[in-house]
């Protein structure tokens, strides 16, 4: 494919140096005529997705650390910045030398849009990959993958281009941003292509290639609807705008969803989880020696008045501290010190104090990611825990409660060797998890998002942005979405403009991390 940079109608169809053509890249005057090449193009486009999609460095490490999900005080992936407390705006300038935050999604989502769509096009025009079975395969993980990159691109930006093989990009003058609503409905639109492909065909994905997990096509609808779930729950920005989810639907999805983890099997320079690595690595110091779990996450497991003492304590004078907590997650039997199922202990800090010492944590993550895990076994991306959580927060939320218990109960009694929760939440006894801020025990409103918070940290580097956002429970002034790259803004000759910080546009409002969305026992 001939890659451009001009406007942006053409970066979509490549984003390398202007008029620049590589005789060995296959383009797609190629892929109309050559049957392998546009099966390749989709066979390959998961790669190019994998990274943007919390596996990579960015936005990872930019949004994990904005969320309090992992502390760090190193500068690298524009995590310094964007986690500096108080907020400040972002640096959207095409200059910043962490323009990556932005700019790593916006186009690696684009190339993986433009490759699937070179592909689609070509079947659209009557190619035949070997045989039926094989167009239909391909056709149907090029709409998934179609999908997917656009769904990501409503759930990190305010507005996006909206492209699929039927958009002749030659005709258009005057490319338009659609607001990311739409853009996540487009998406969920694309996946249900894909579920409609899938319906009645034959094929089967071999676990080593094209989305490294192998499935039929009816696992693959299943993870269109999985994936169409994340994008309900996911894209809303505010508290107000993720109560107004269709909540019924997110509900259908889960259940004609994944009934087993999606984990692509890494392959070392093929497919790995730099996110994952950097978050457990080791090397000959302390362990996690990069980030490490936050305060904010394991904190509401803490039985003593650490945690308490910690959150009243002036930003600039926190120090660590040792938890106490009946959560095997984090703590094992033999006392504070013993590692837990996810967690371990270790009285070093990690980073310079001048960055901040409230980013200190005397603990670390070895869950997923150590030794080689990360390039060569299961990596993974979706959960049927999530997929669980996510269904309890929609019974929550439609007055369900009673229903959401067990699916709550699941990995906190399994994994945690916690009492059980009700509809009550925890037994309110010493010790609870999690308590709240003020010591009390907390509600099961309290007791979903820490499971939620425990479970999810360290499978990937944006969920927990996504859940705080809609949460509530961002610092404030924090960053709400992302905007579309200034490098693309002076492309496009449009105004400069970024959000977050005191005053600025979609800054987060200040946090109510125990305010129940529906009436709960010992909520506000």
């Amino acid at each position: 494919m001939r890659k451009l940079i001009a406007a942006s109608a053409l970066l979509l169809v490549g984003c390398q140096d202007l008029a620049v053509t590589d005789p060995n890249a296959p383009d797609r005057a190629r892929a109309t005529k050559a049957p392998v090449s546009a099966e390749t193009f989709v066979a390959s486009s998961f790669r190019t997705w994998w990274p943007v999609a919390g596996h990579g460095n960015y936005p990872s490490w930019a949004l994990s650390t904005v969320a309090h999900d992992i502390t760090s005080g190193f500068a690298d992936f524009g995590q310094l910045e964007i986690s500096t407390e108080p907020r400040s705006p972002w640096n959207n300038s095409p200059v910043n030398t962490q323009n990556l935050v932005t700019q790593g999604p916006w186009y690696g989502l684009y190339s993986t849009i433009s490759t699937v769509n070179d592909a689609l096009i070509a079947i659209d025009s009557g190619l035949v990959i070997g045989d039926a079975a094989r167009t239909t395969r391909t056709r149907a993980v090029g709409k998934f993958m179609q999908g997917v990159s656009t769904g990501y691109l409503g759930l990190y930006f305010d507005s996006a281009f909206v492209i699929n093989e039927k958009l002749a990009l030659d005709t258009i003058t005057k490319p338009q941003f659609k607001p990311y609503s739409e853009v996540v409905k487009a998406a969920i639109s694309q996946l249900d292509e894909t579920i409609a492909i899938s319906t009645g065909a034959t094929f089967t994905l071999p676990p080593d290639s094209w989305l490294f997990s192998g499935m039929d096509q009816n696992g693959l609808a299943r993870l269109a609807n999985s994936f169409a779930a994340r994008l309900l729950v996911y894209s809303p920005r505010t508290s107000a705008e993720r109560a107004a989810v269709d909540w019924n639907e997110v509900i259908r999805r889960v259940d004609a969803g994944i009934t087993t983890d999606f984990a692509p099997v890494a392959q070392p320079n093929i497919l790995w989880d730099d996110w994952q690595r950097l978050a457990a690595r080791v090397r000959s110091g302390p362990p996690s020696d990069y980030g490490r779990p936050s305060y904010w996450l394991l904190g509401p497991a803490d039985s003593t008045n650490g945690y308490l003492n910690w959150t009243n304590t002036a930003l600039t004078s926190r120090q660590p501290f040792q938890i106490r907590t009946k959560d095997r997650r984090i703590q094992g039997a033999g006392g504070p010190t013993t590692s837990g199922k996810y967690i371990g202990y270790n009285a070093t800090a990690v980073g310079a104090a001048s960055r901040g010492t409230y980013r200190y944590s005397y603990y670390y993550y070895f869950r997923l990611g150590t030794g080689t895990s990360w390039q060569s076994g299961p990596t993974p991306d979706m959960t049927r825990t999530e997929m669980d959580l996510i269904k309890a927060e929609a019974l929550i939320r439609l007055g369900r409660a009673s229903e959401a218990v067990p699916l709550i109960n699941k990995t906190r009694v399994a994994n945690g060797q916690l009492p059980s929760v009700t509809v009550d939440g925890p037994p309110d006894e010493p010790g609870c998890v999690p308590r709240k801020l003020n010591g009390q025990c907390g509600s099961l409103w309290d007791a979903l998002r820490y499971e939620k918070g425990i479970e999810m940290f360290g499978i990937n580097g944006v969920t927990a942005f996504f859940d705080a956002r809609g949460w509530q429970t961002l610092p404030e002034n924090s960053i709400l979405q992302l905007p579309v790259p200034g490098r693309e803004l002076a492309t496009l000759r449009r105004t400069l403009y970024t959000y977050g910080g005191p005053g600025g546009q979609s800054s987060a409002p200040a946090p109510t991390p125990e305010k129940c969305p529906v009436q709960l026992a010992r909520c506000q």
